[in-house]
């Protein structure tokens, strides 16, 4: 629980310091991308989240790796700090809770949409704007298959499972005949 506080407070931090400039959305790209570049690398990993290496190698480390992937002065501050601060081990978690407020901030929400078969185009604008008109929030939509749910889709918002699966239907209707 410890550091899940921590990243929520350097993510909050953070955040307020990208919507003083003006730049939750780059920020957050920026974010994503050295998140993928950390992940991508487990030697890189071993180096910078491994408590035995000293600081000022992983600092040395890093600004490398910054030189090259020239984020904005903000960001490349705040993970230096995170080294110093010997924060980086959070740093998936700091991402995360960035990118929640920023959605809070910016009025959007992400959907994640399961369907037995493949939403085509249109199929997807009419869920997003169904979904846009419920949350009066932007809907971004990740879409996925489950061929297990037979036919309709289930939607999850955040903690919100609106479930108009056949799958779902058929098993409110068996608990129902159970029950009466």
């Amino acid at each position: 629980m410890k550091g899940r506080a921590v990243a929520r407070r350097y993510a909050k931090a953070l955040i307020d310091l990208a919507a003083r400039e003006g730049r939750l959305e780059e920020i957050g790209t920026q974010l994503r991308q050295h998140r993928e570049l950390l992940a991508a690398s487990v030697e890189l990993q071993h180096v910078l989240y491994n408590p035995g290496v000293n600081i000022e190698i992983k600092a040395g480390i890093l600004a490398q790796i910054l030189e090259r992937t020239q984020p904005v002065p903000l960001v490349r501050r705040f993970m230096l700090l995170l080294v110093e601060k010997d924060r980086l081990r959070q740093f998936d978690l700091i991402c995360e809770h960035y990118e929640h407020l920023a959605n809070e901030r910016l009025r959007r929400v992400v959907a994640r949409v399961t369907t037995a078969v493949e939403l085509d185009t249109s199929q997807r604008q009419a869920v997003r704007q169904k979904l846009t008109r419920m949350t009066q929030k932007d809907v971004m939509l990740e879409t996925y298959v489950d061929p297990a749910i037979l036919g309709g889709l289930v939607v999850r918002i955040d903690h919100v499972i609106l479930d108009g699966s056949l799958q779902g239907q058929l098993t409110r209707l068996r608990q129902e005949l159970i029950g009466g």
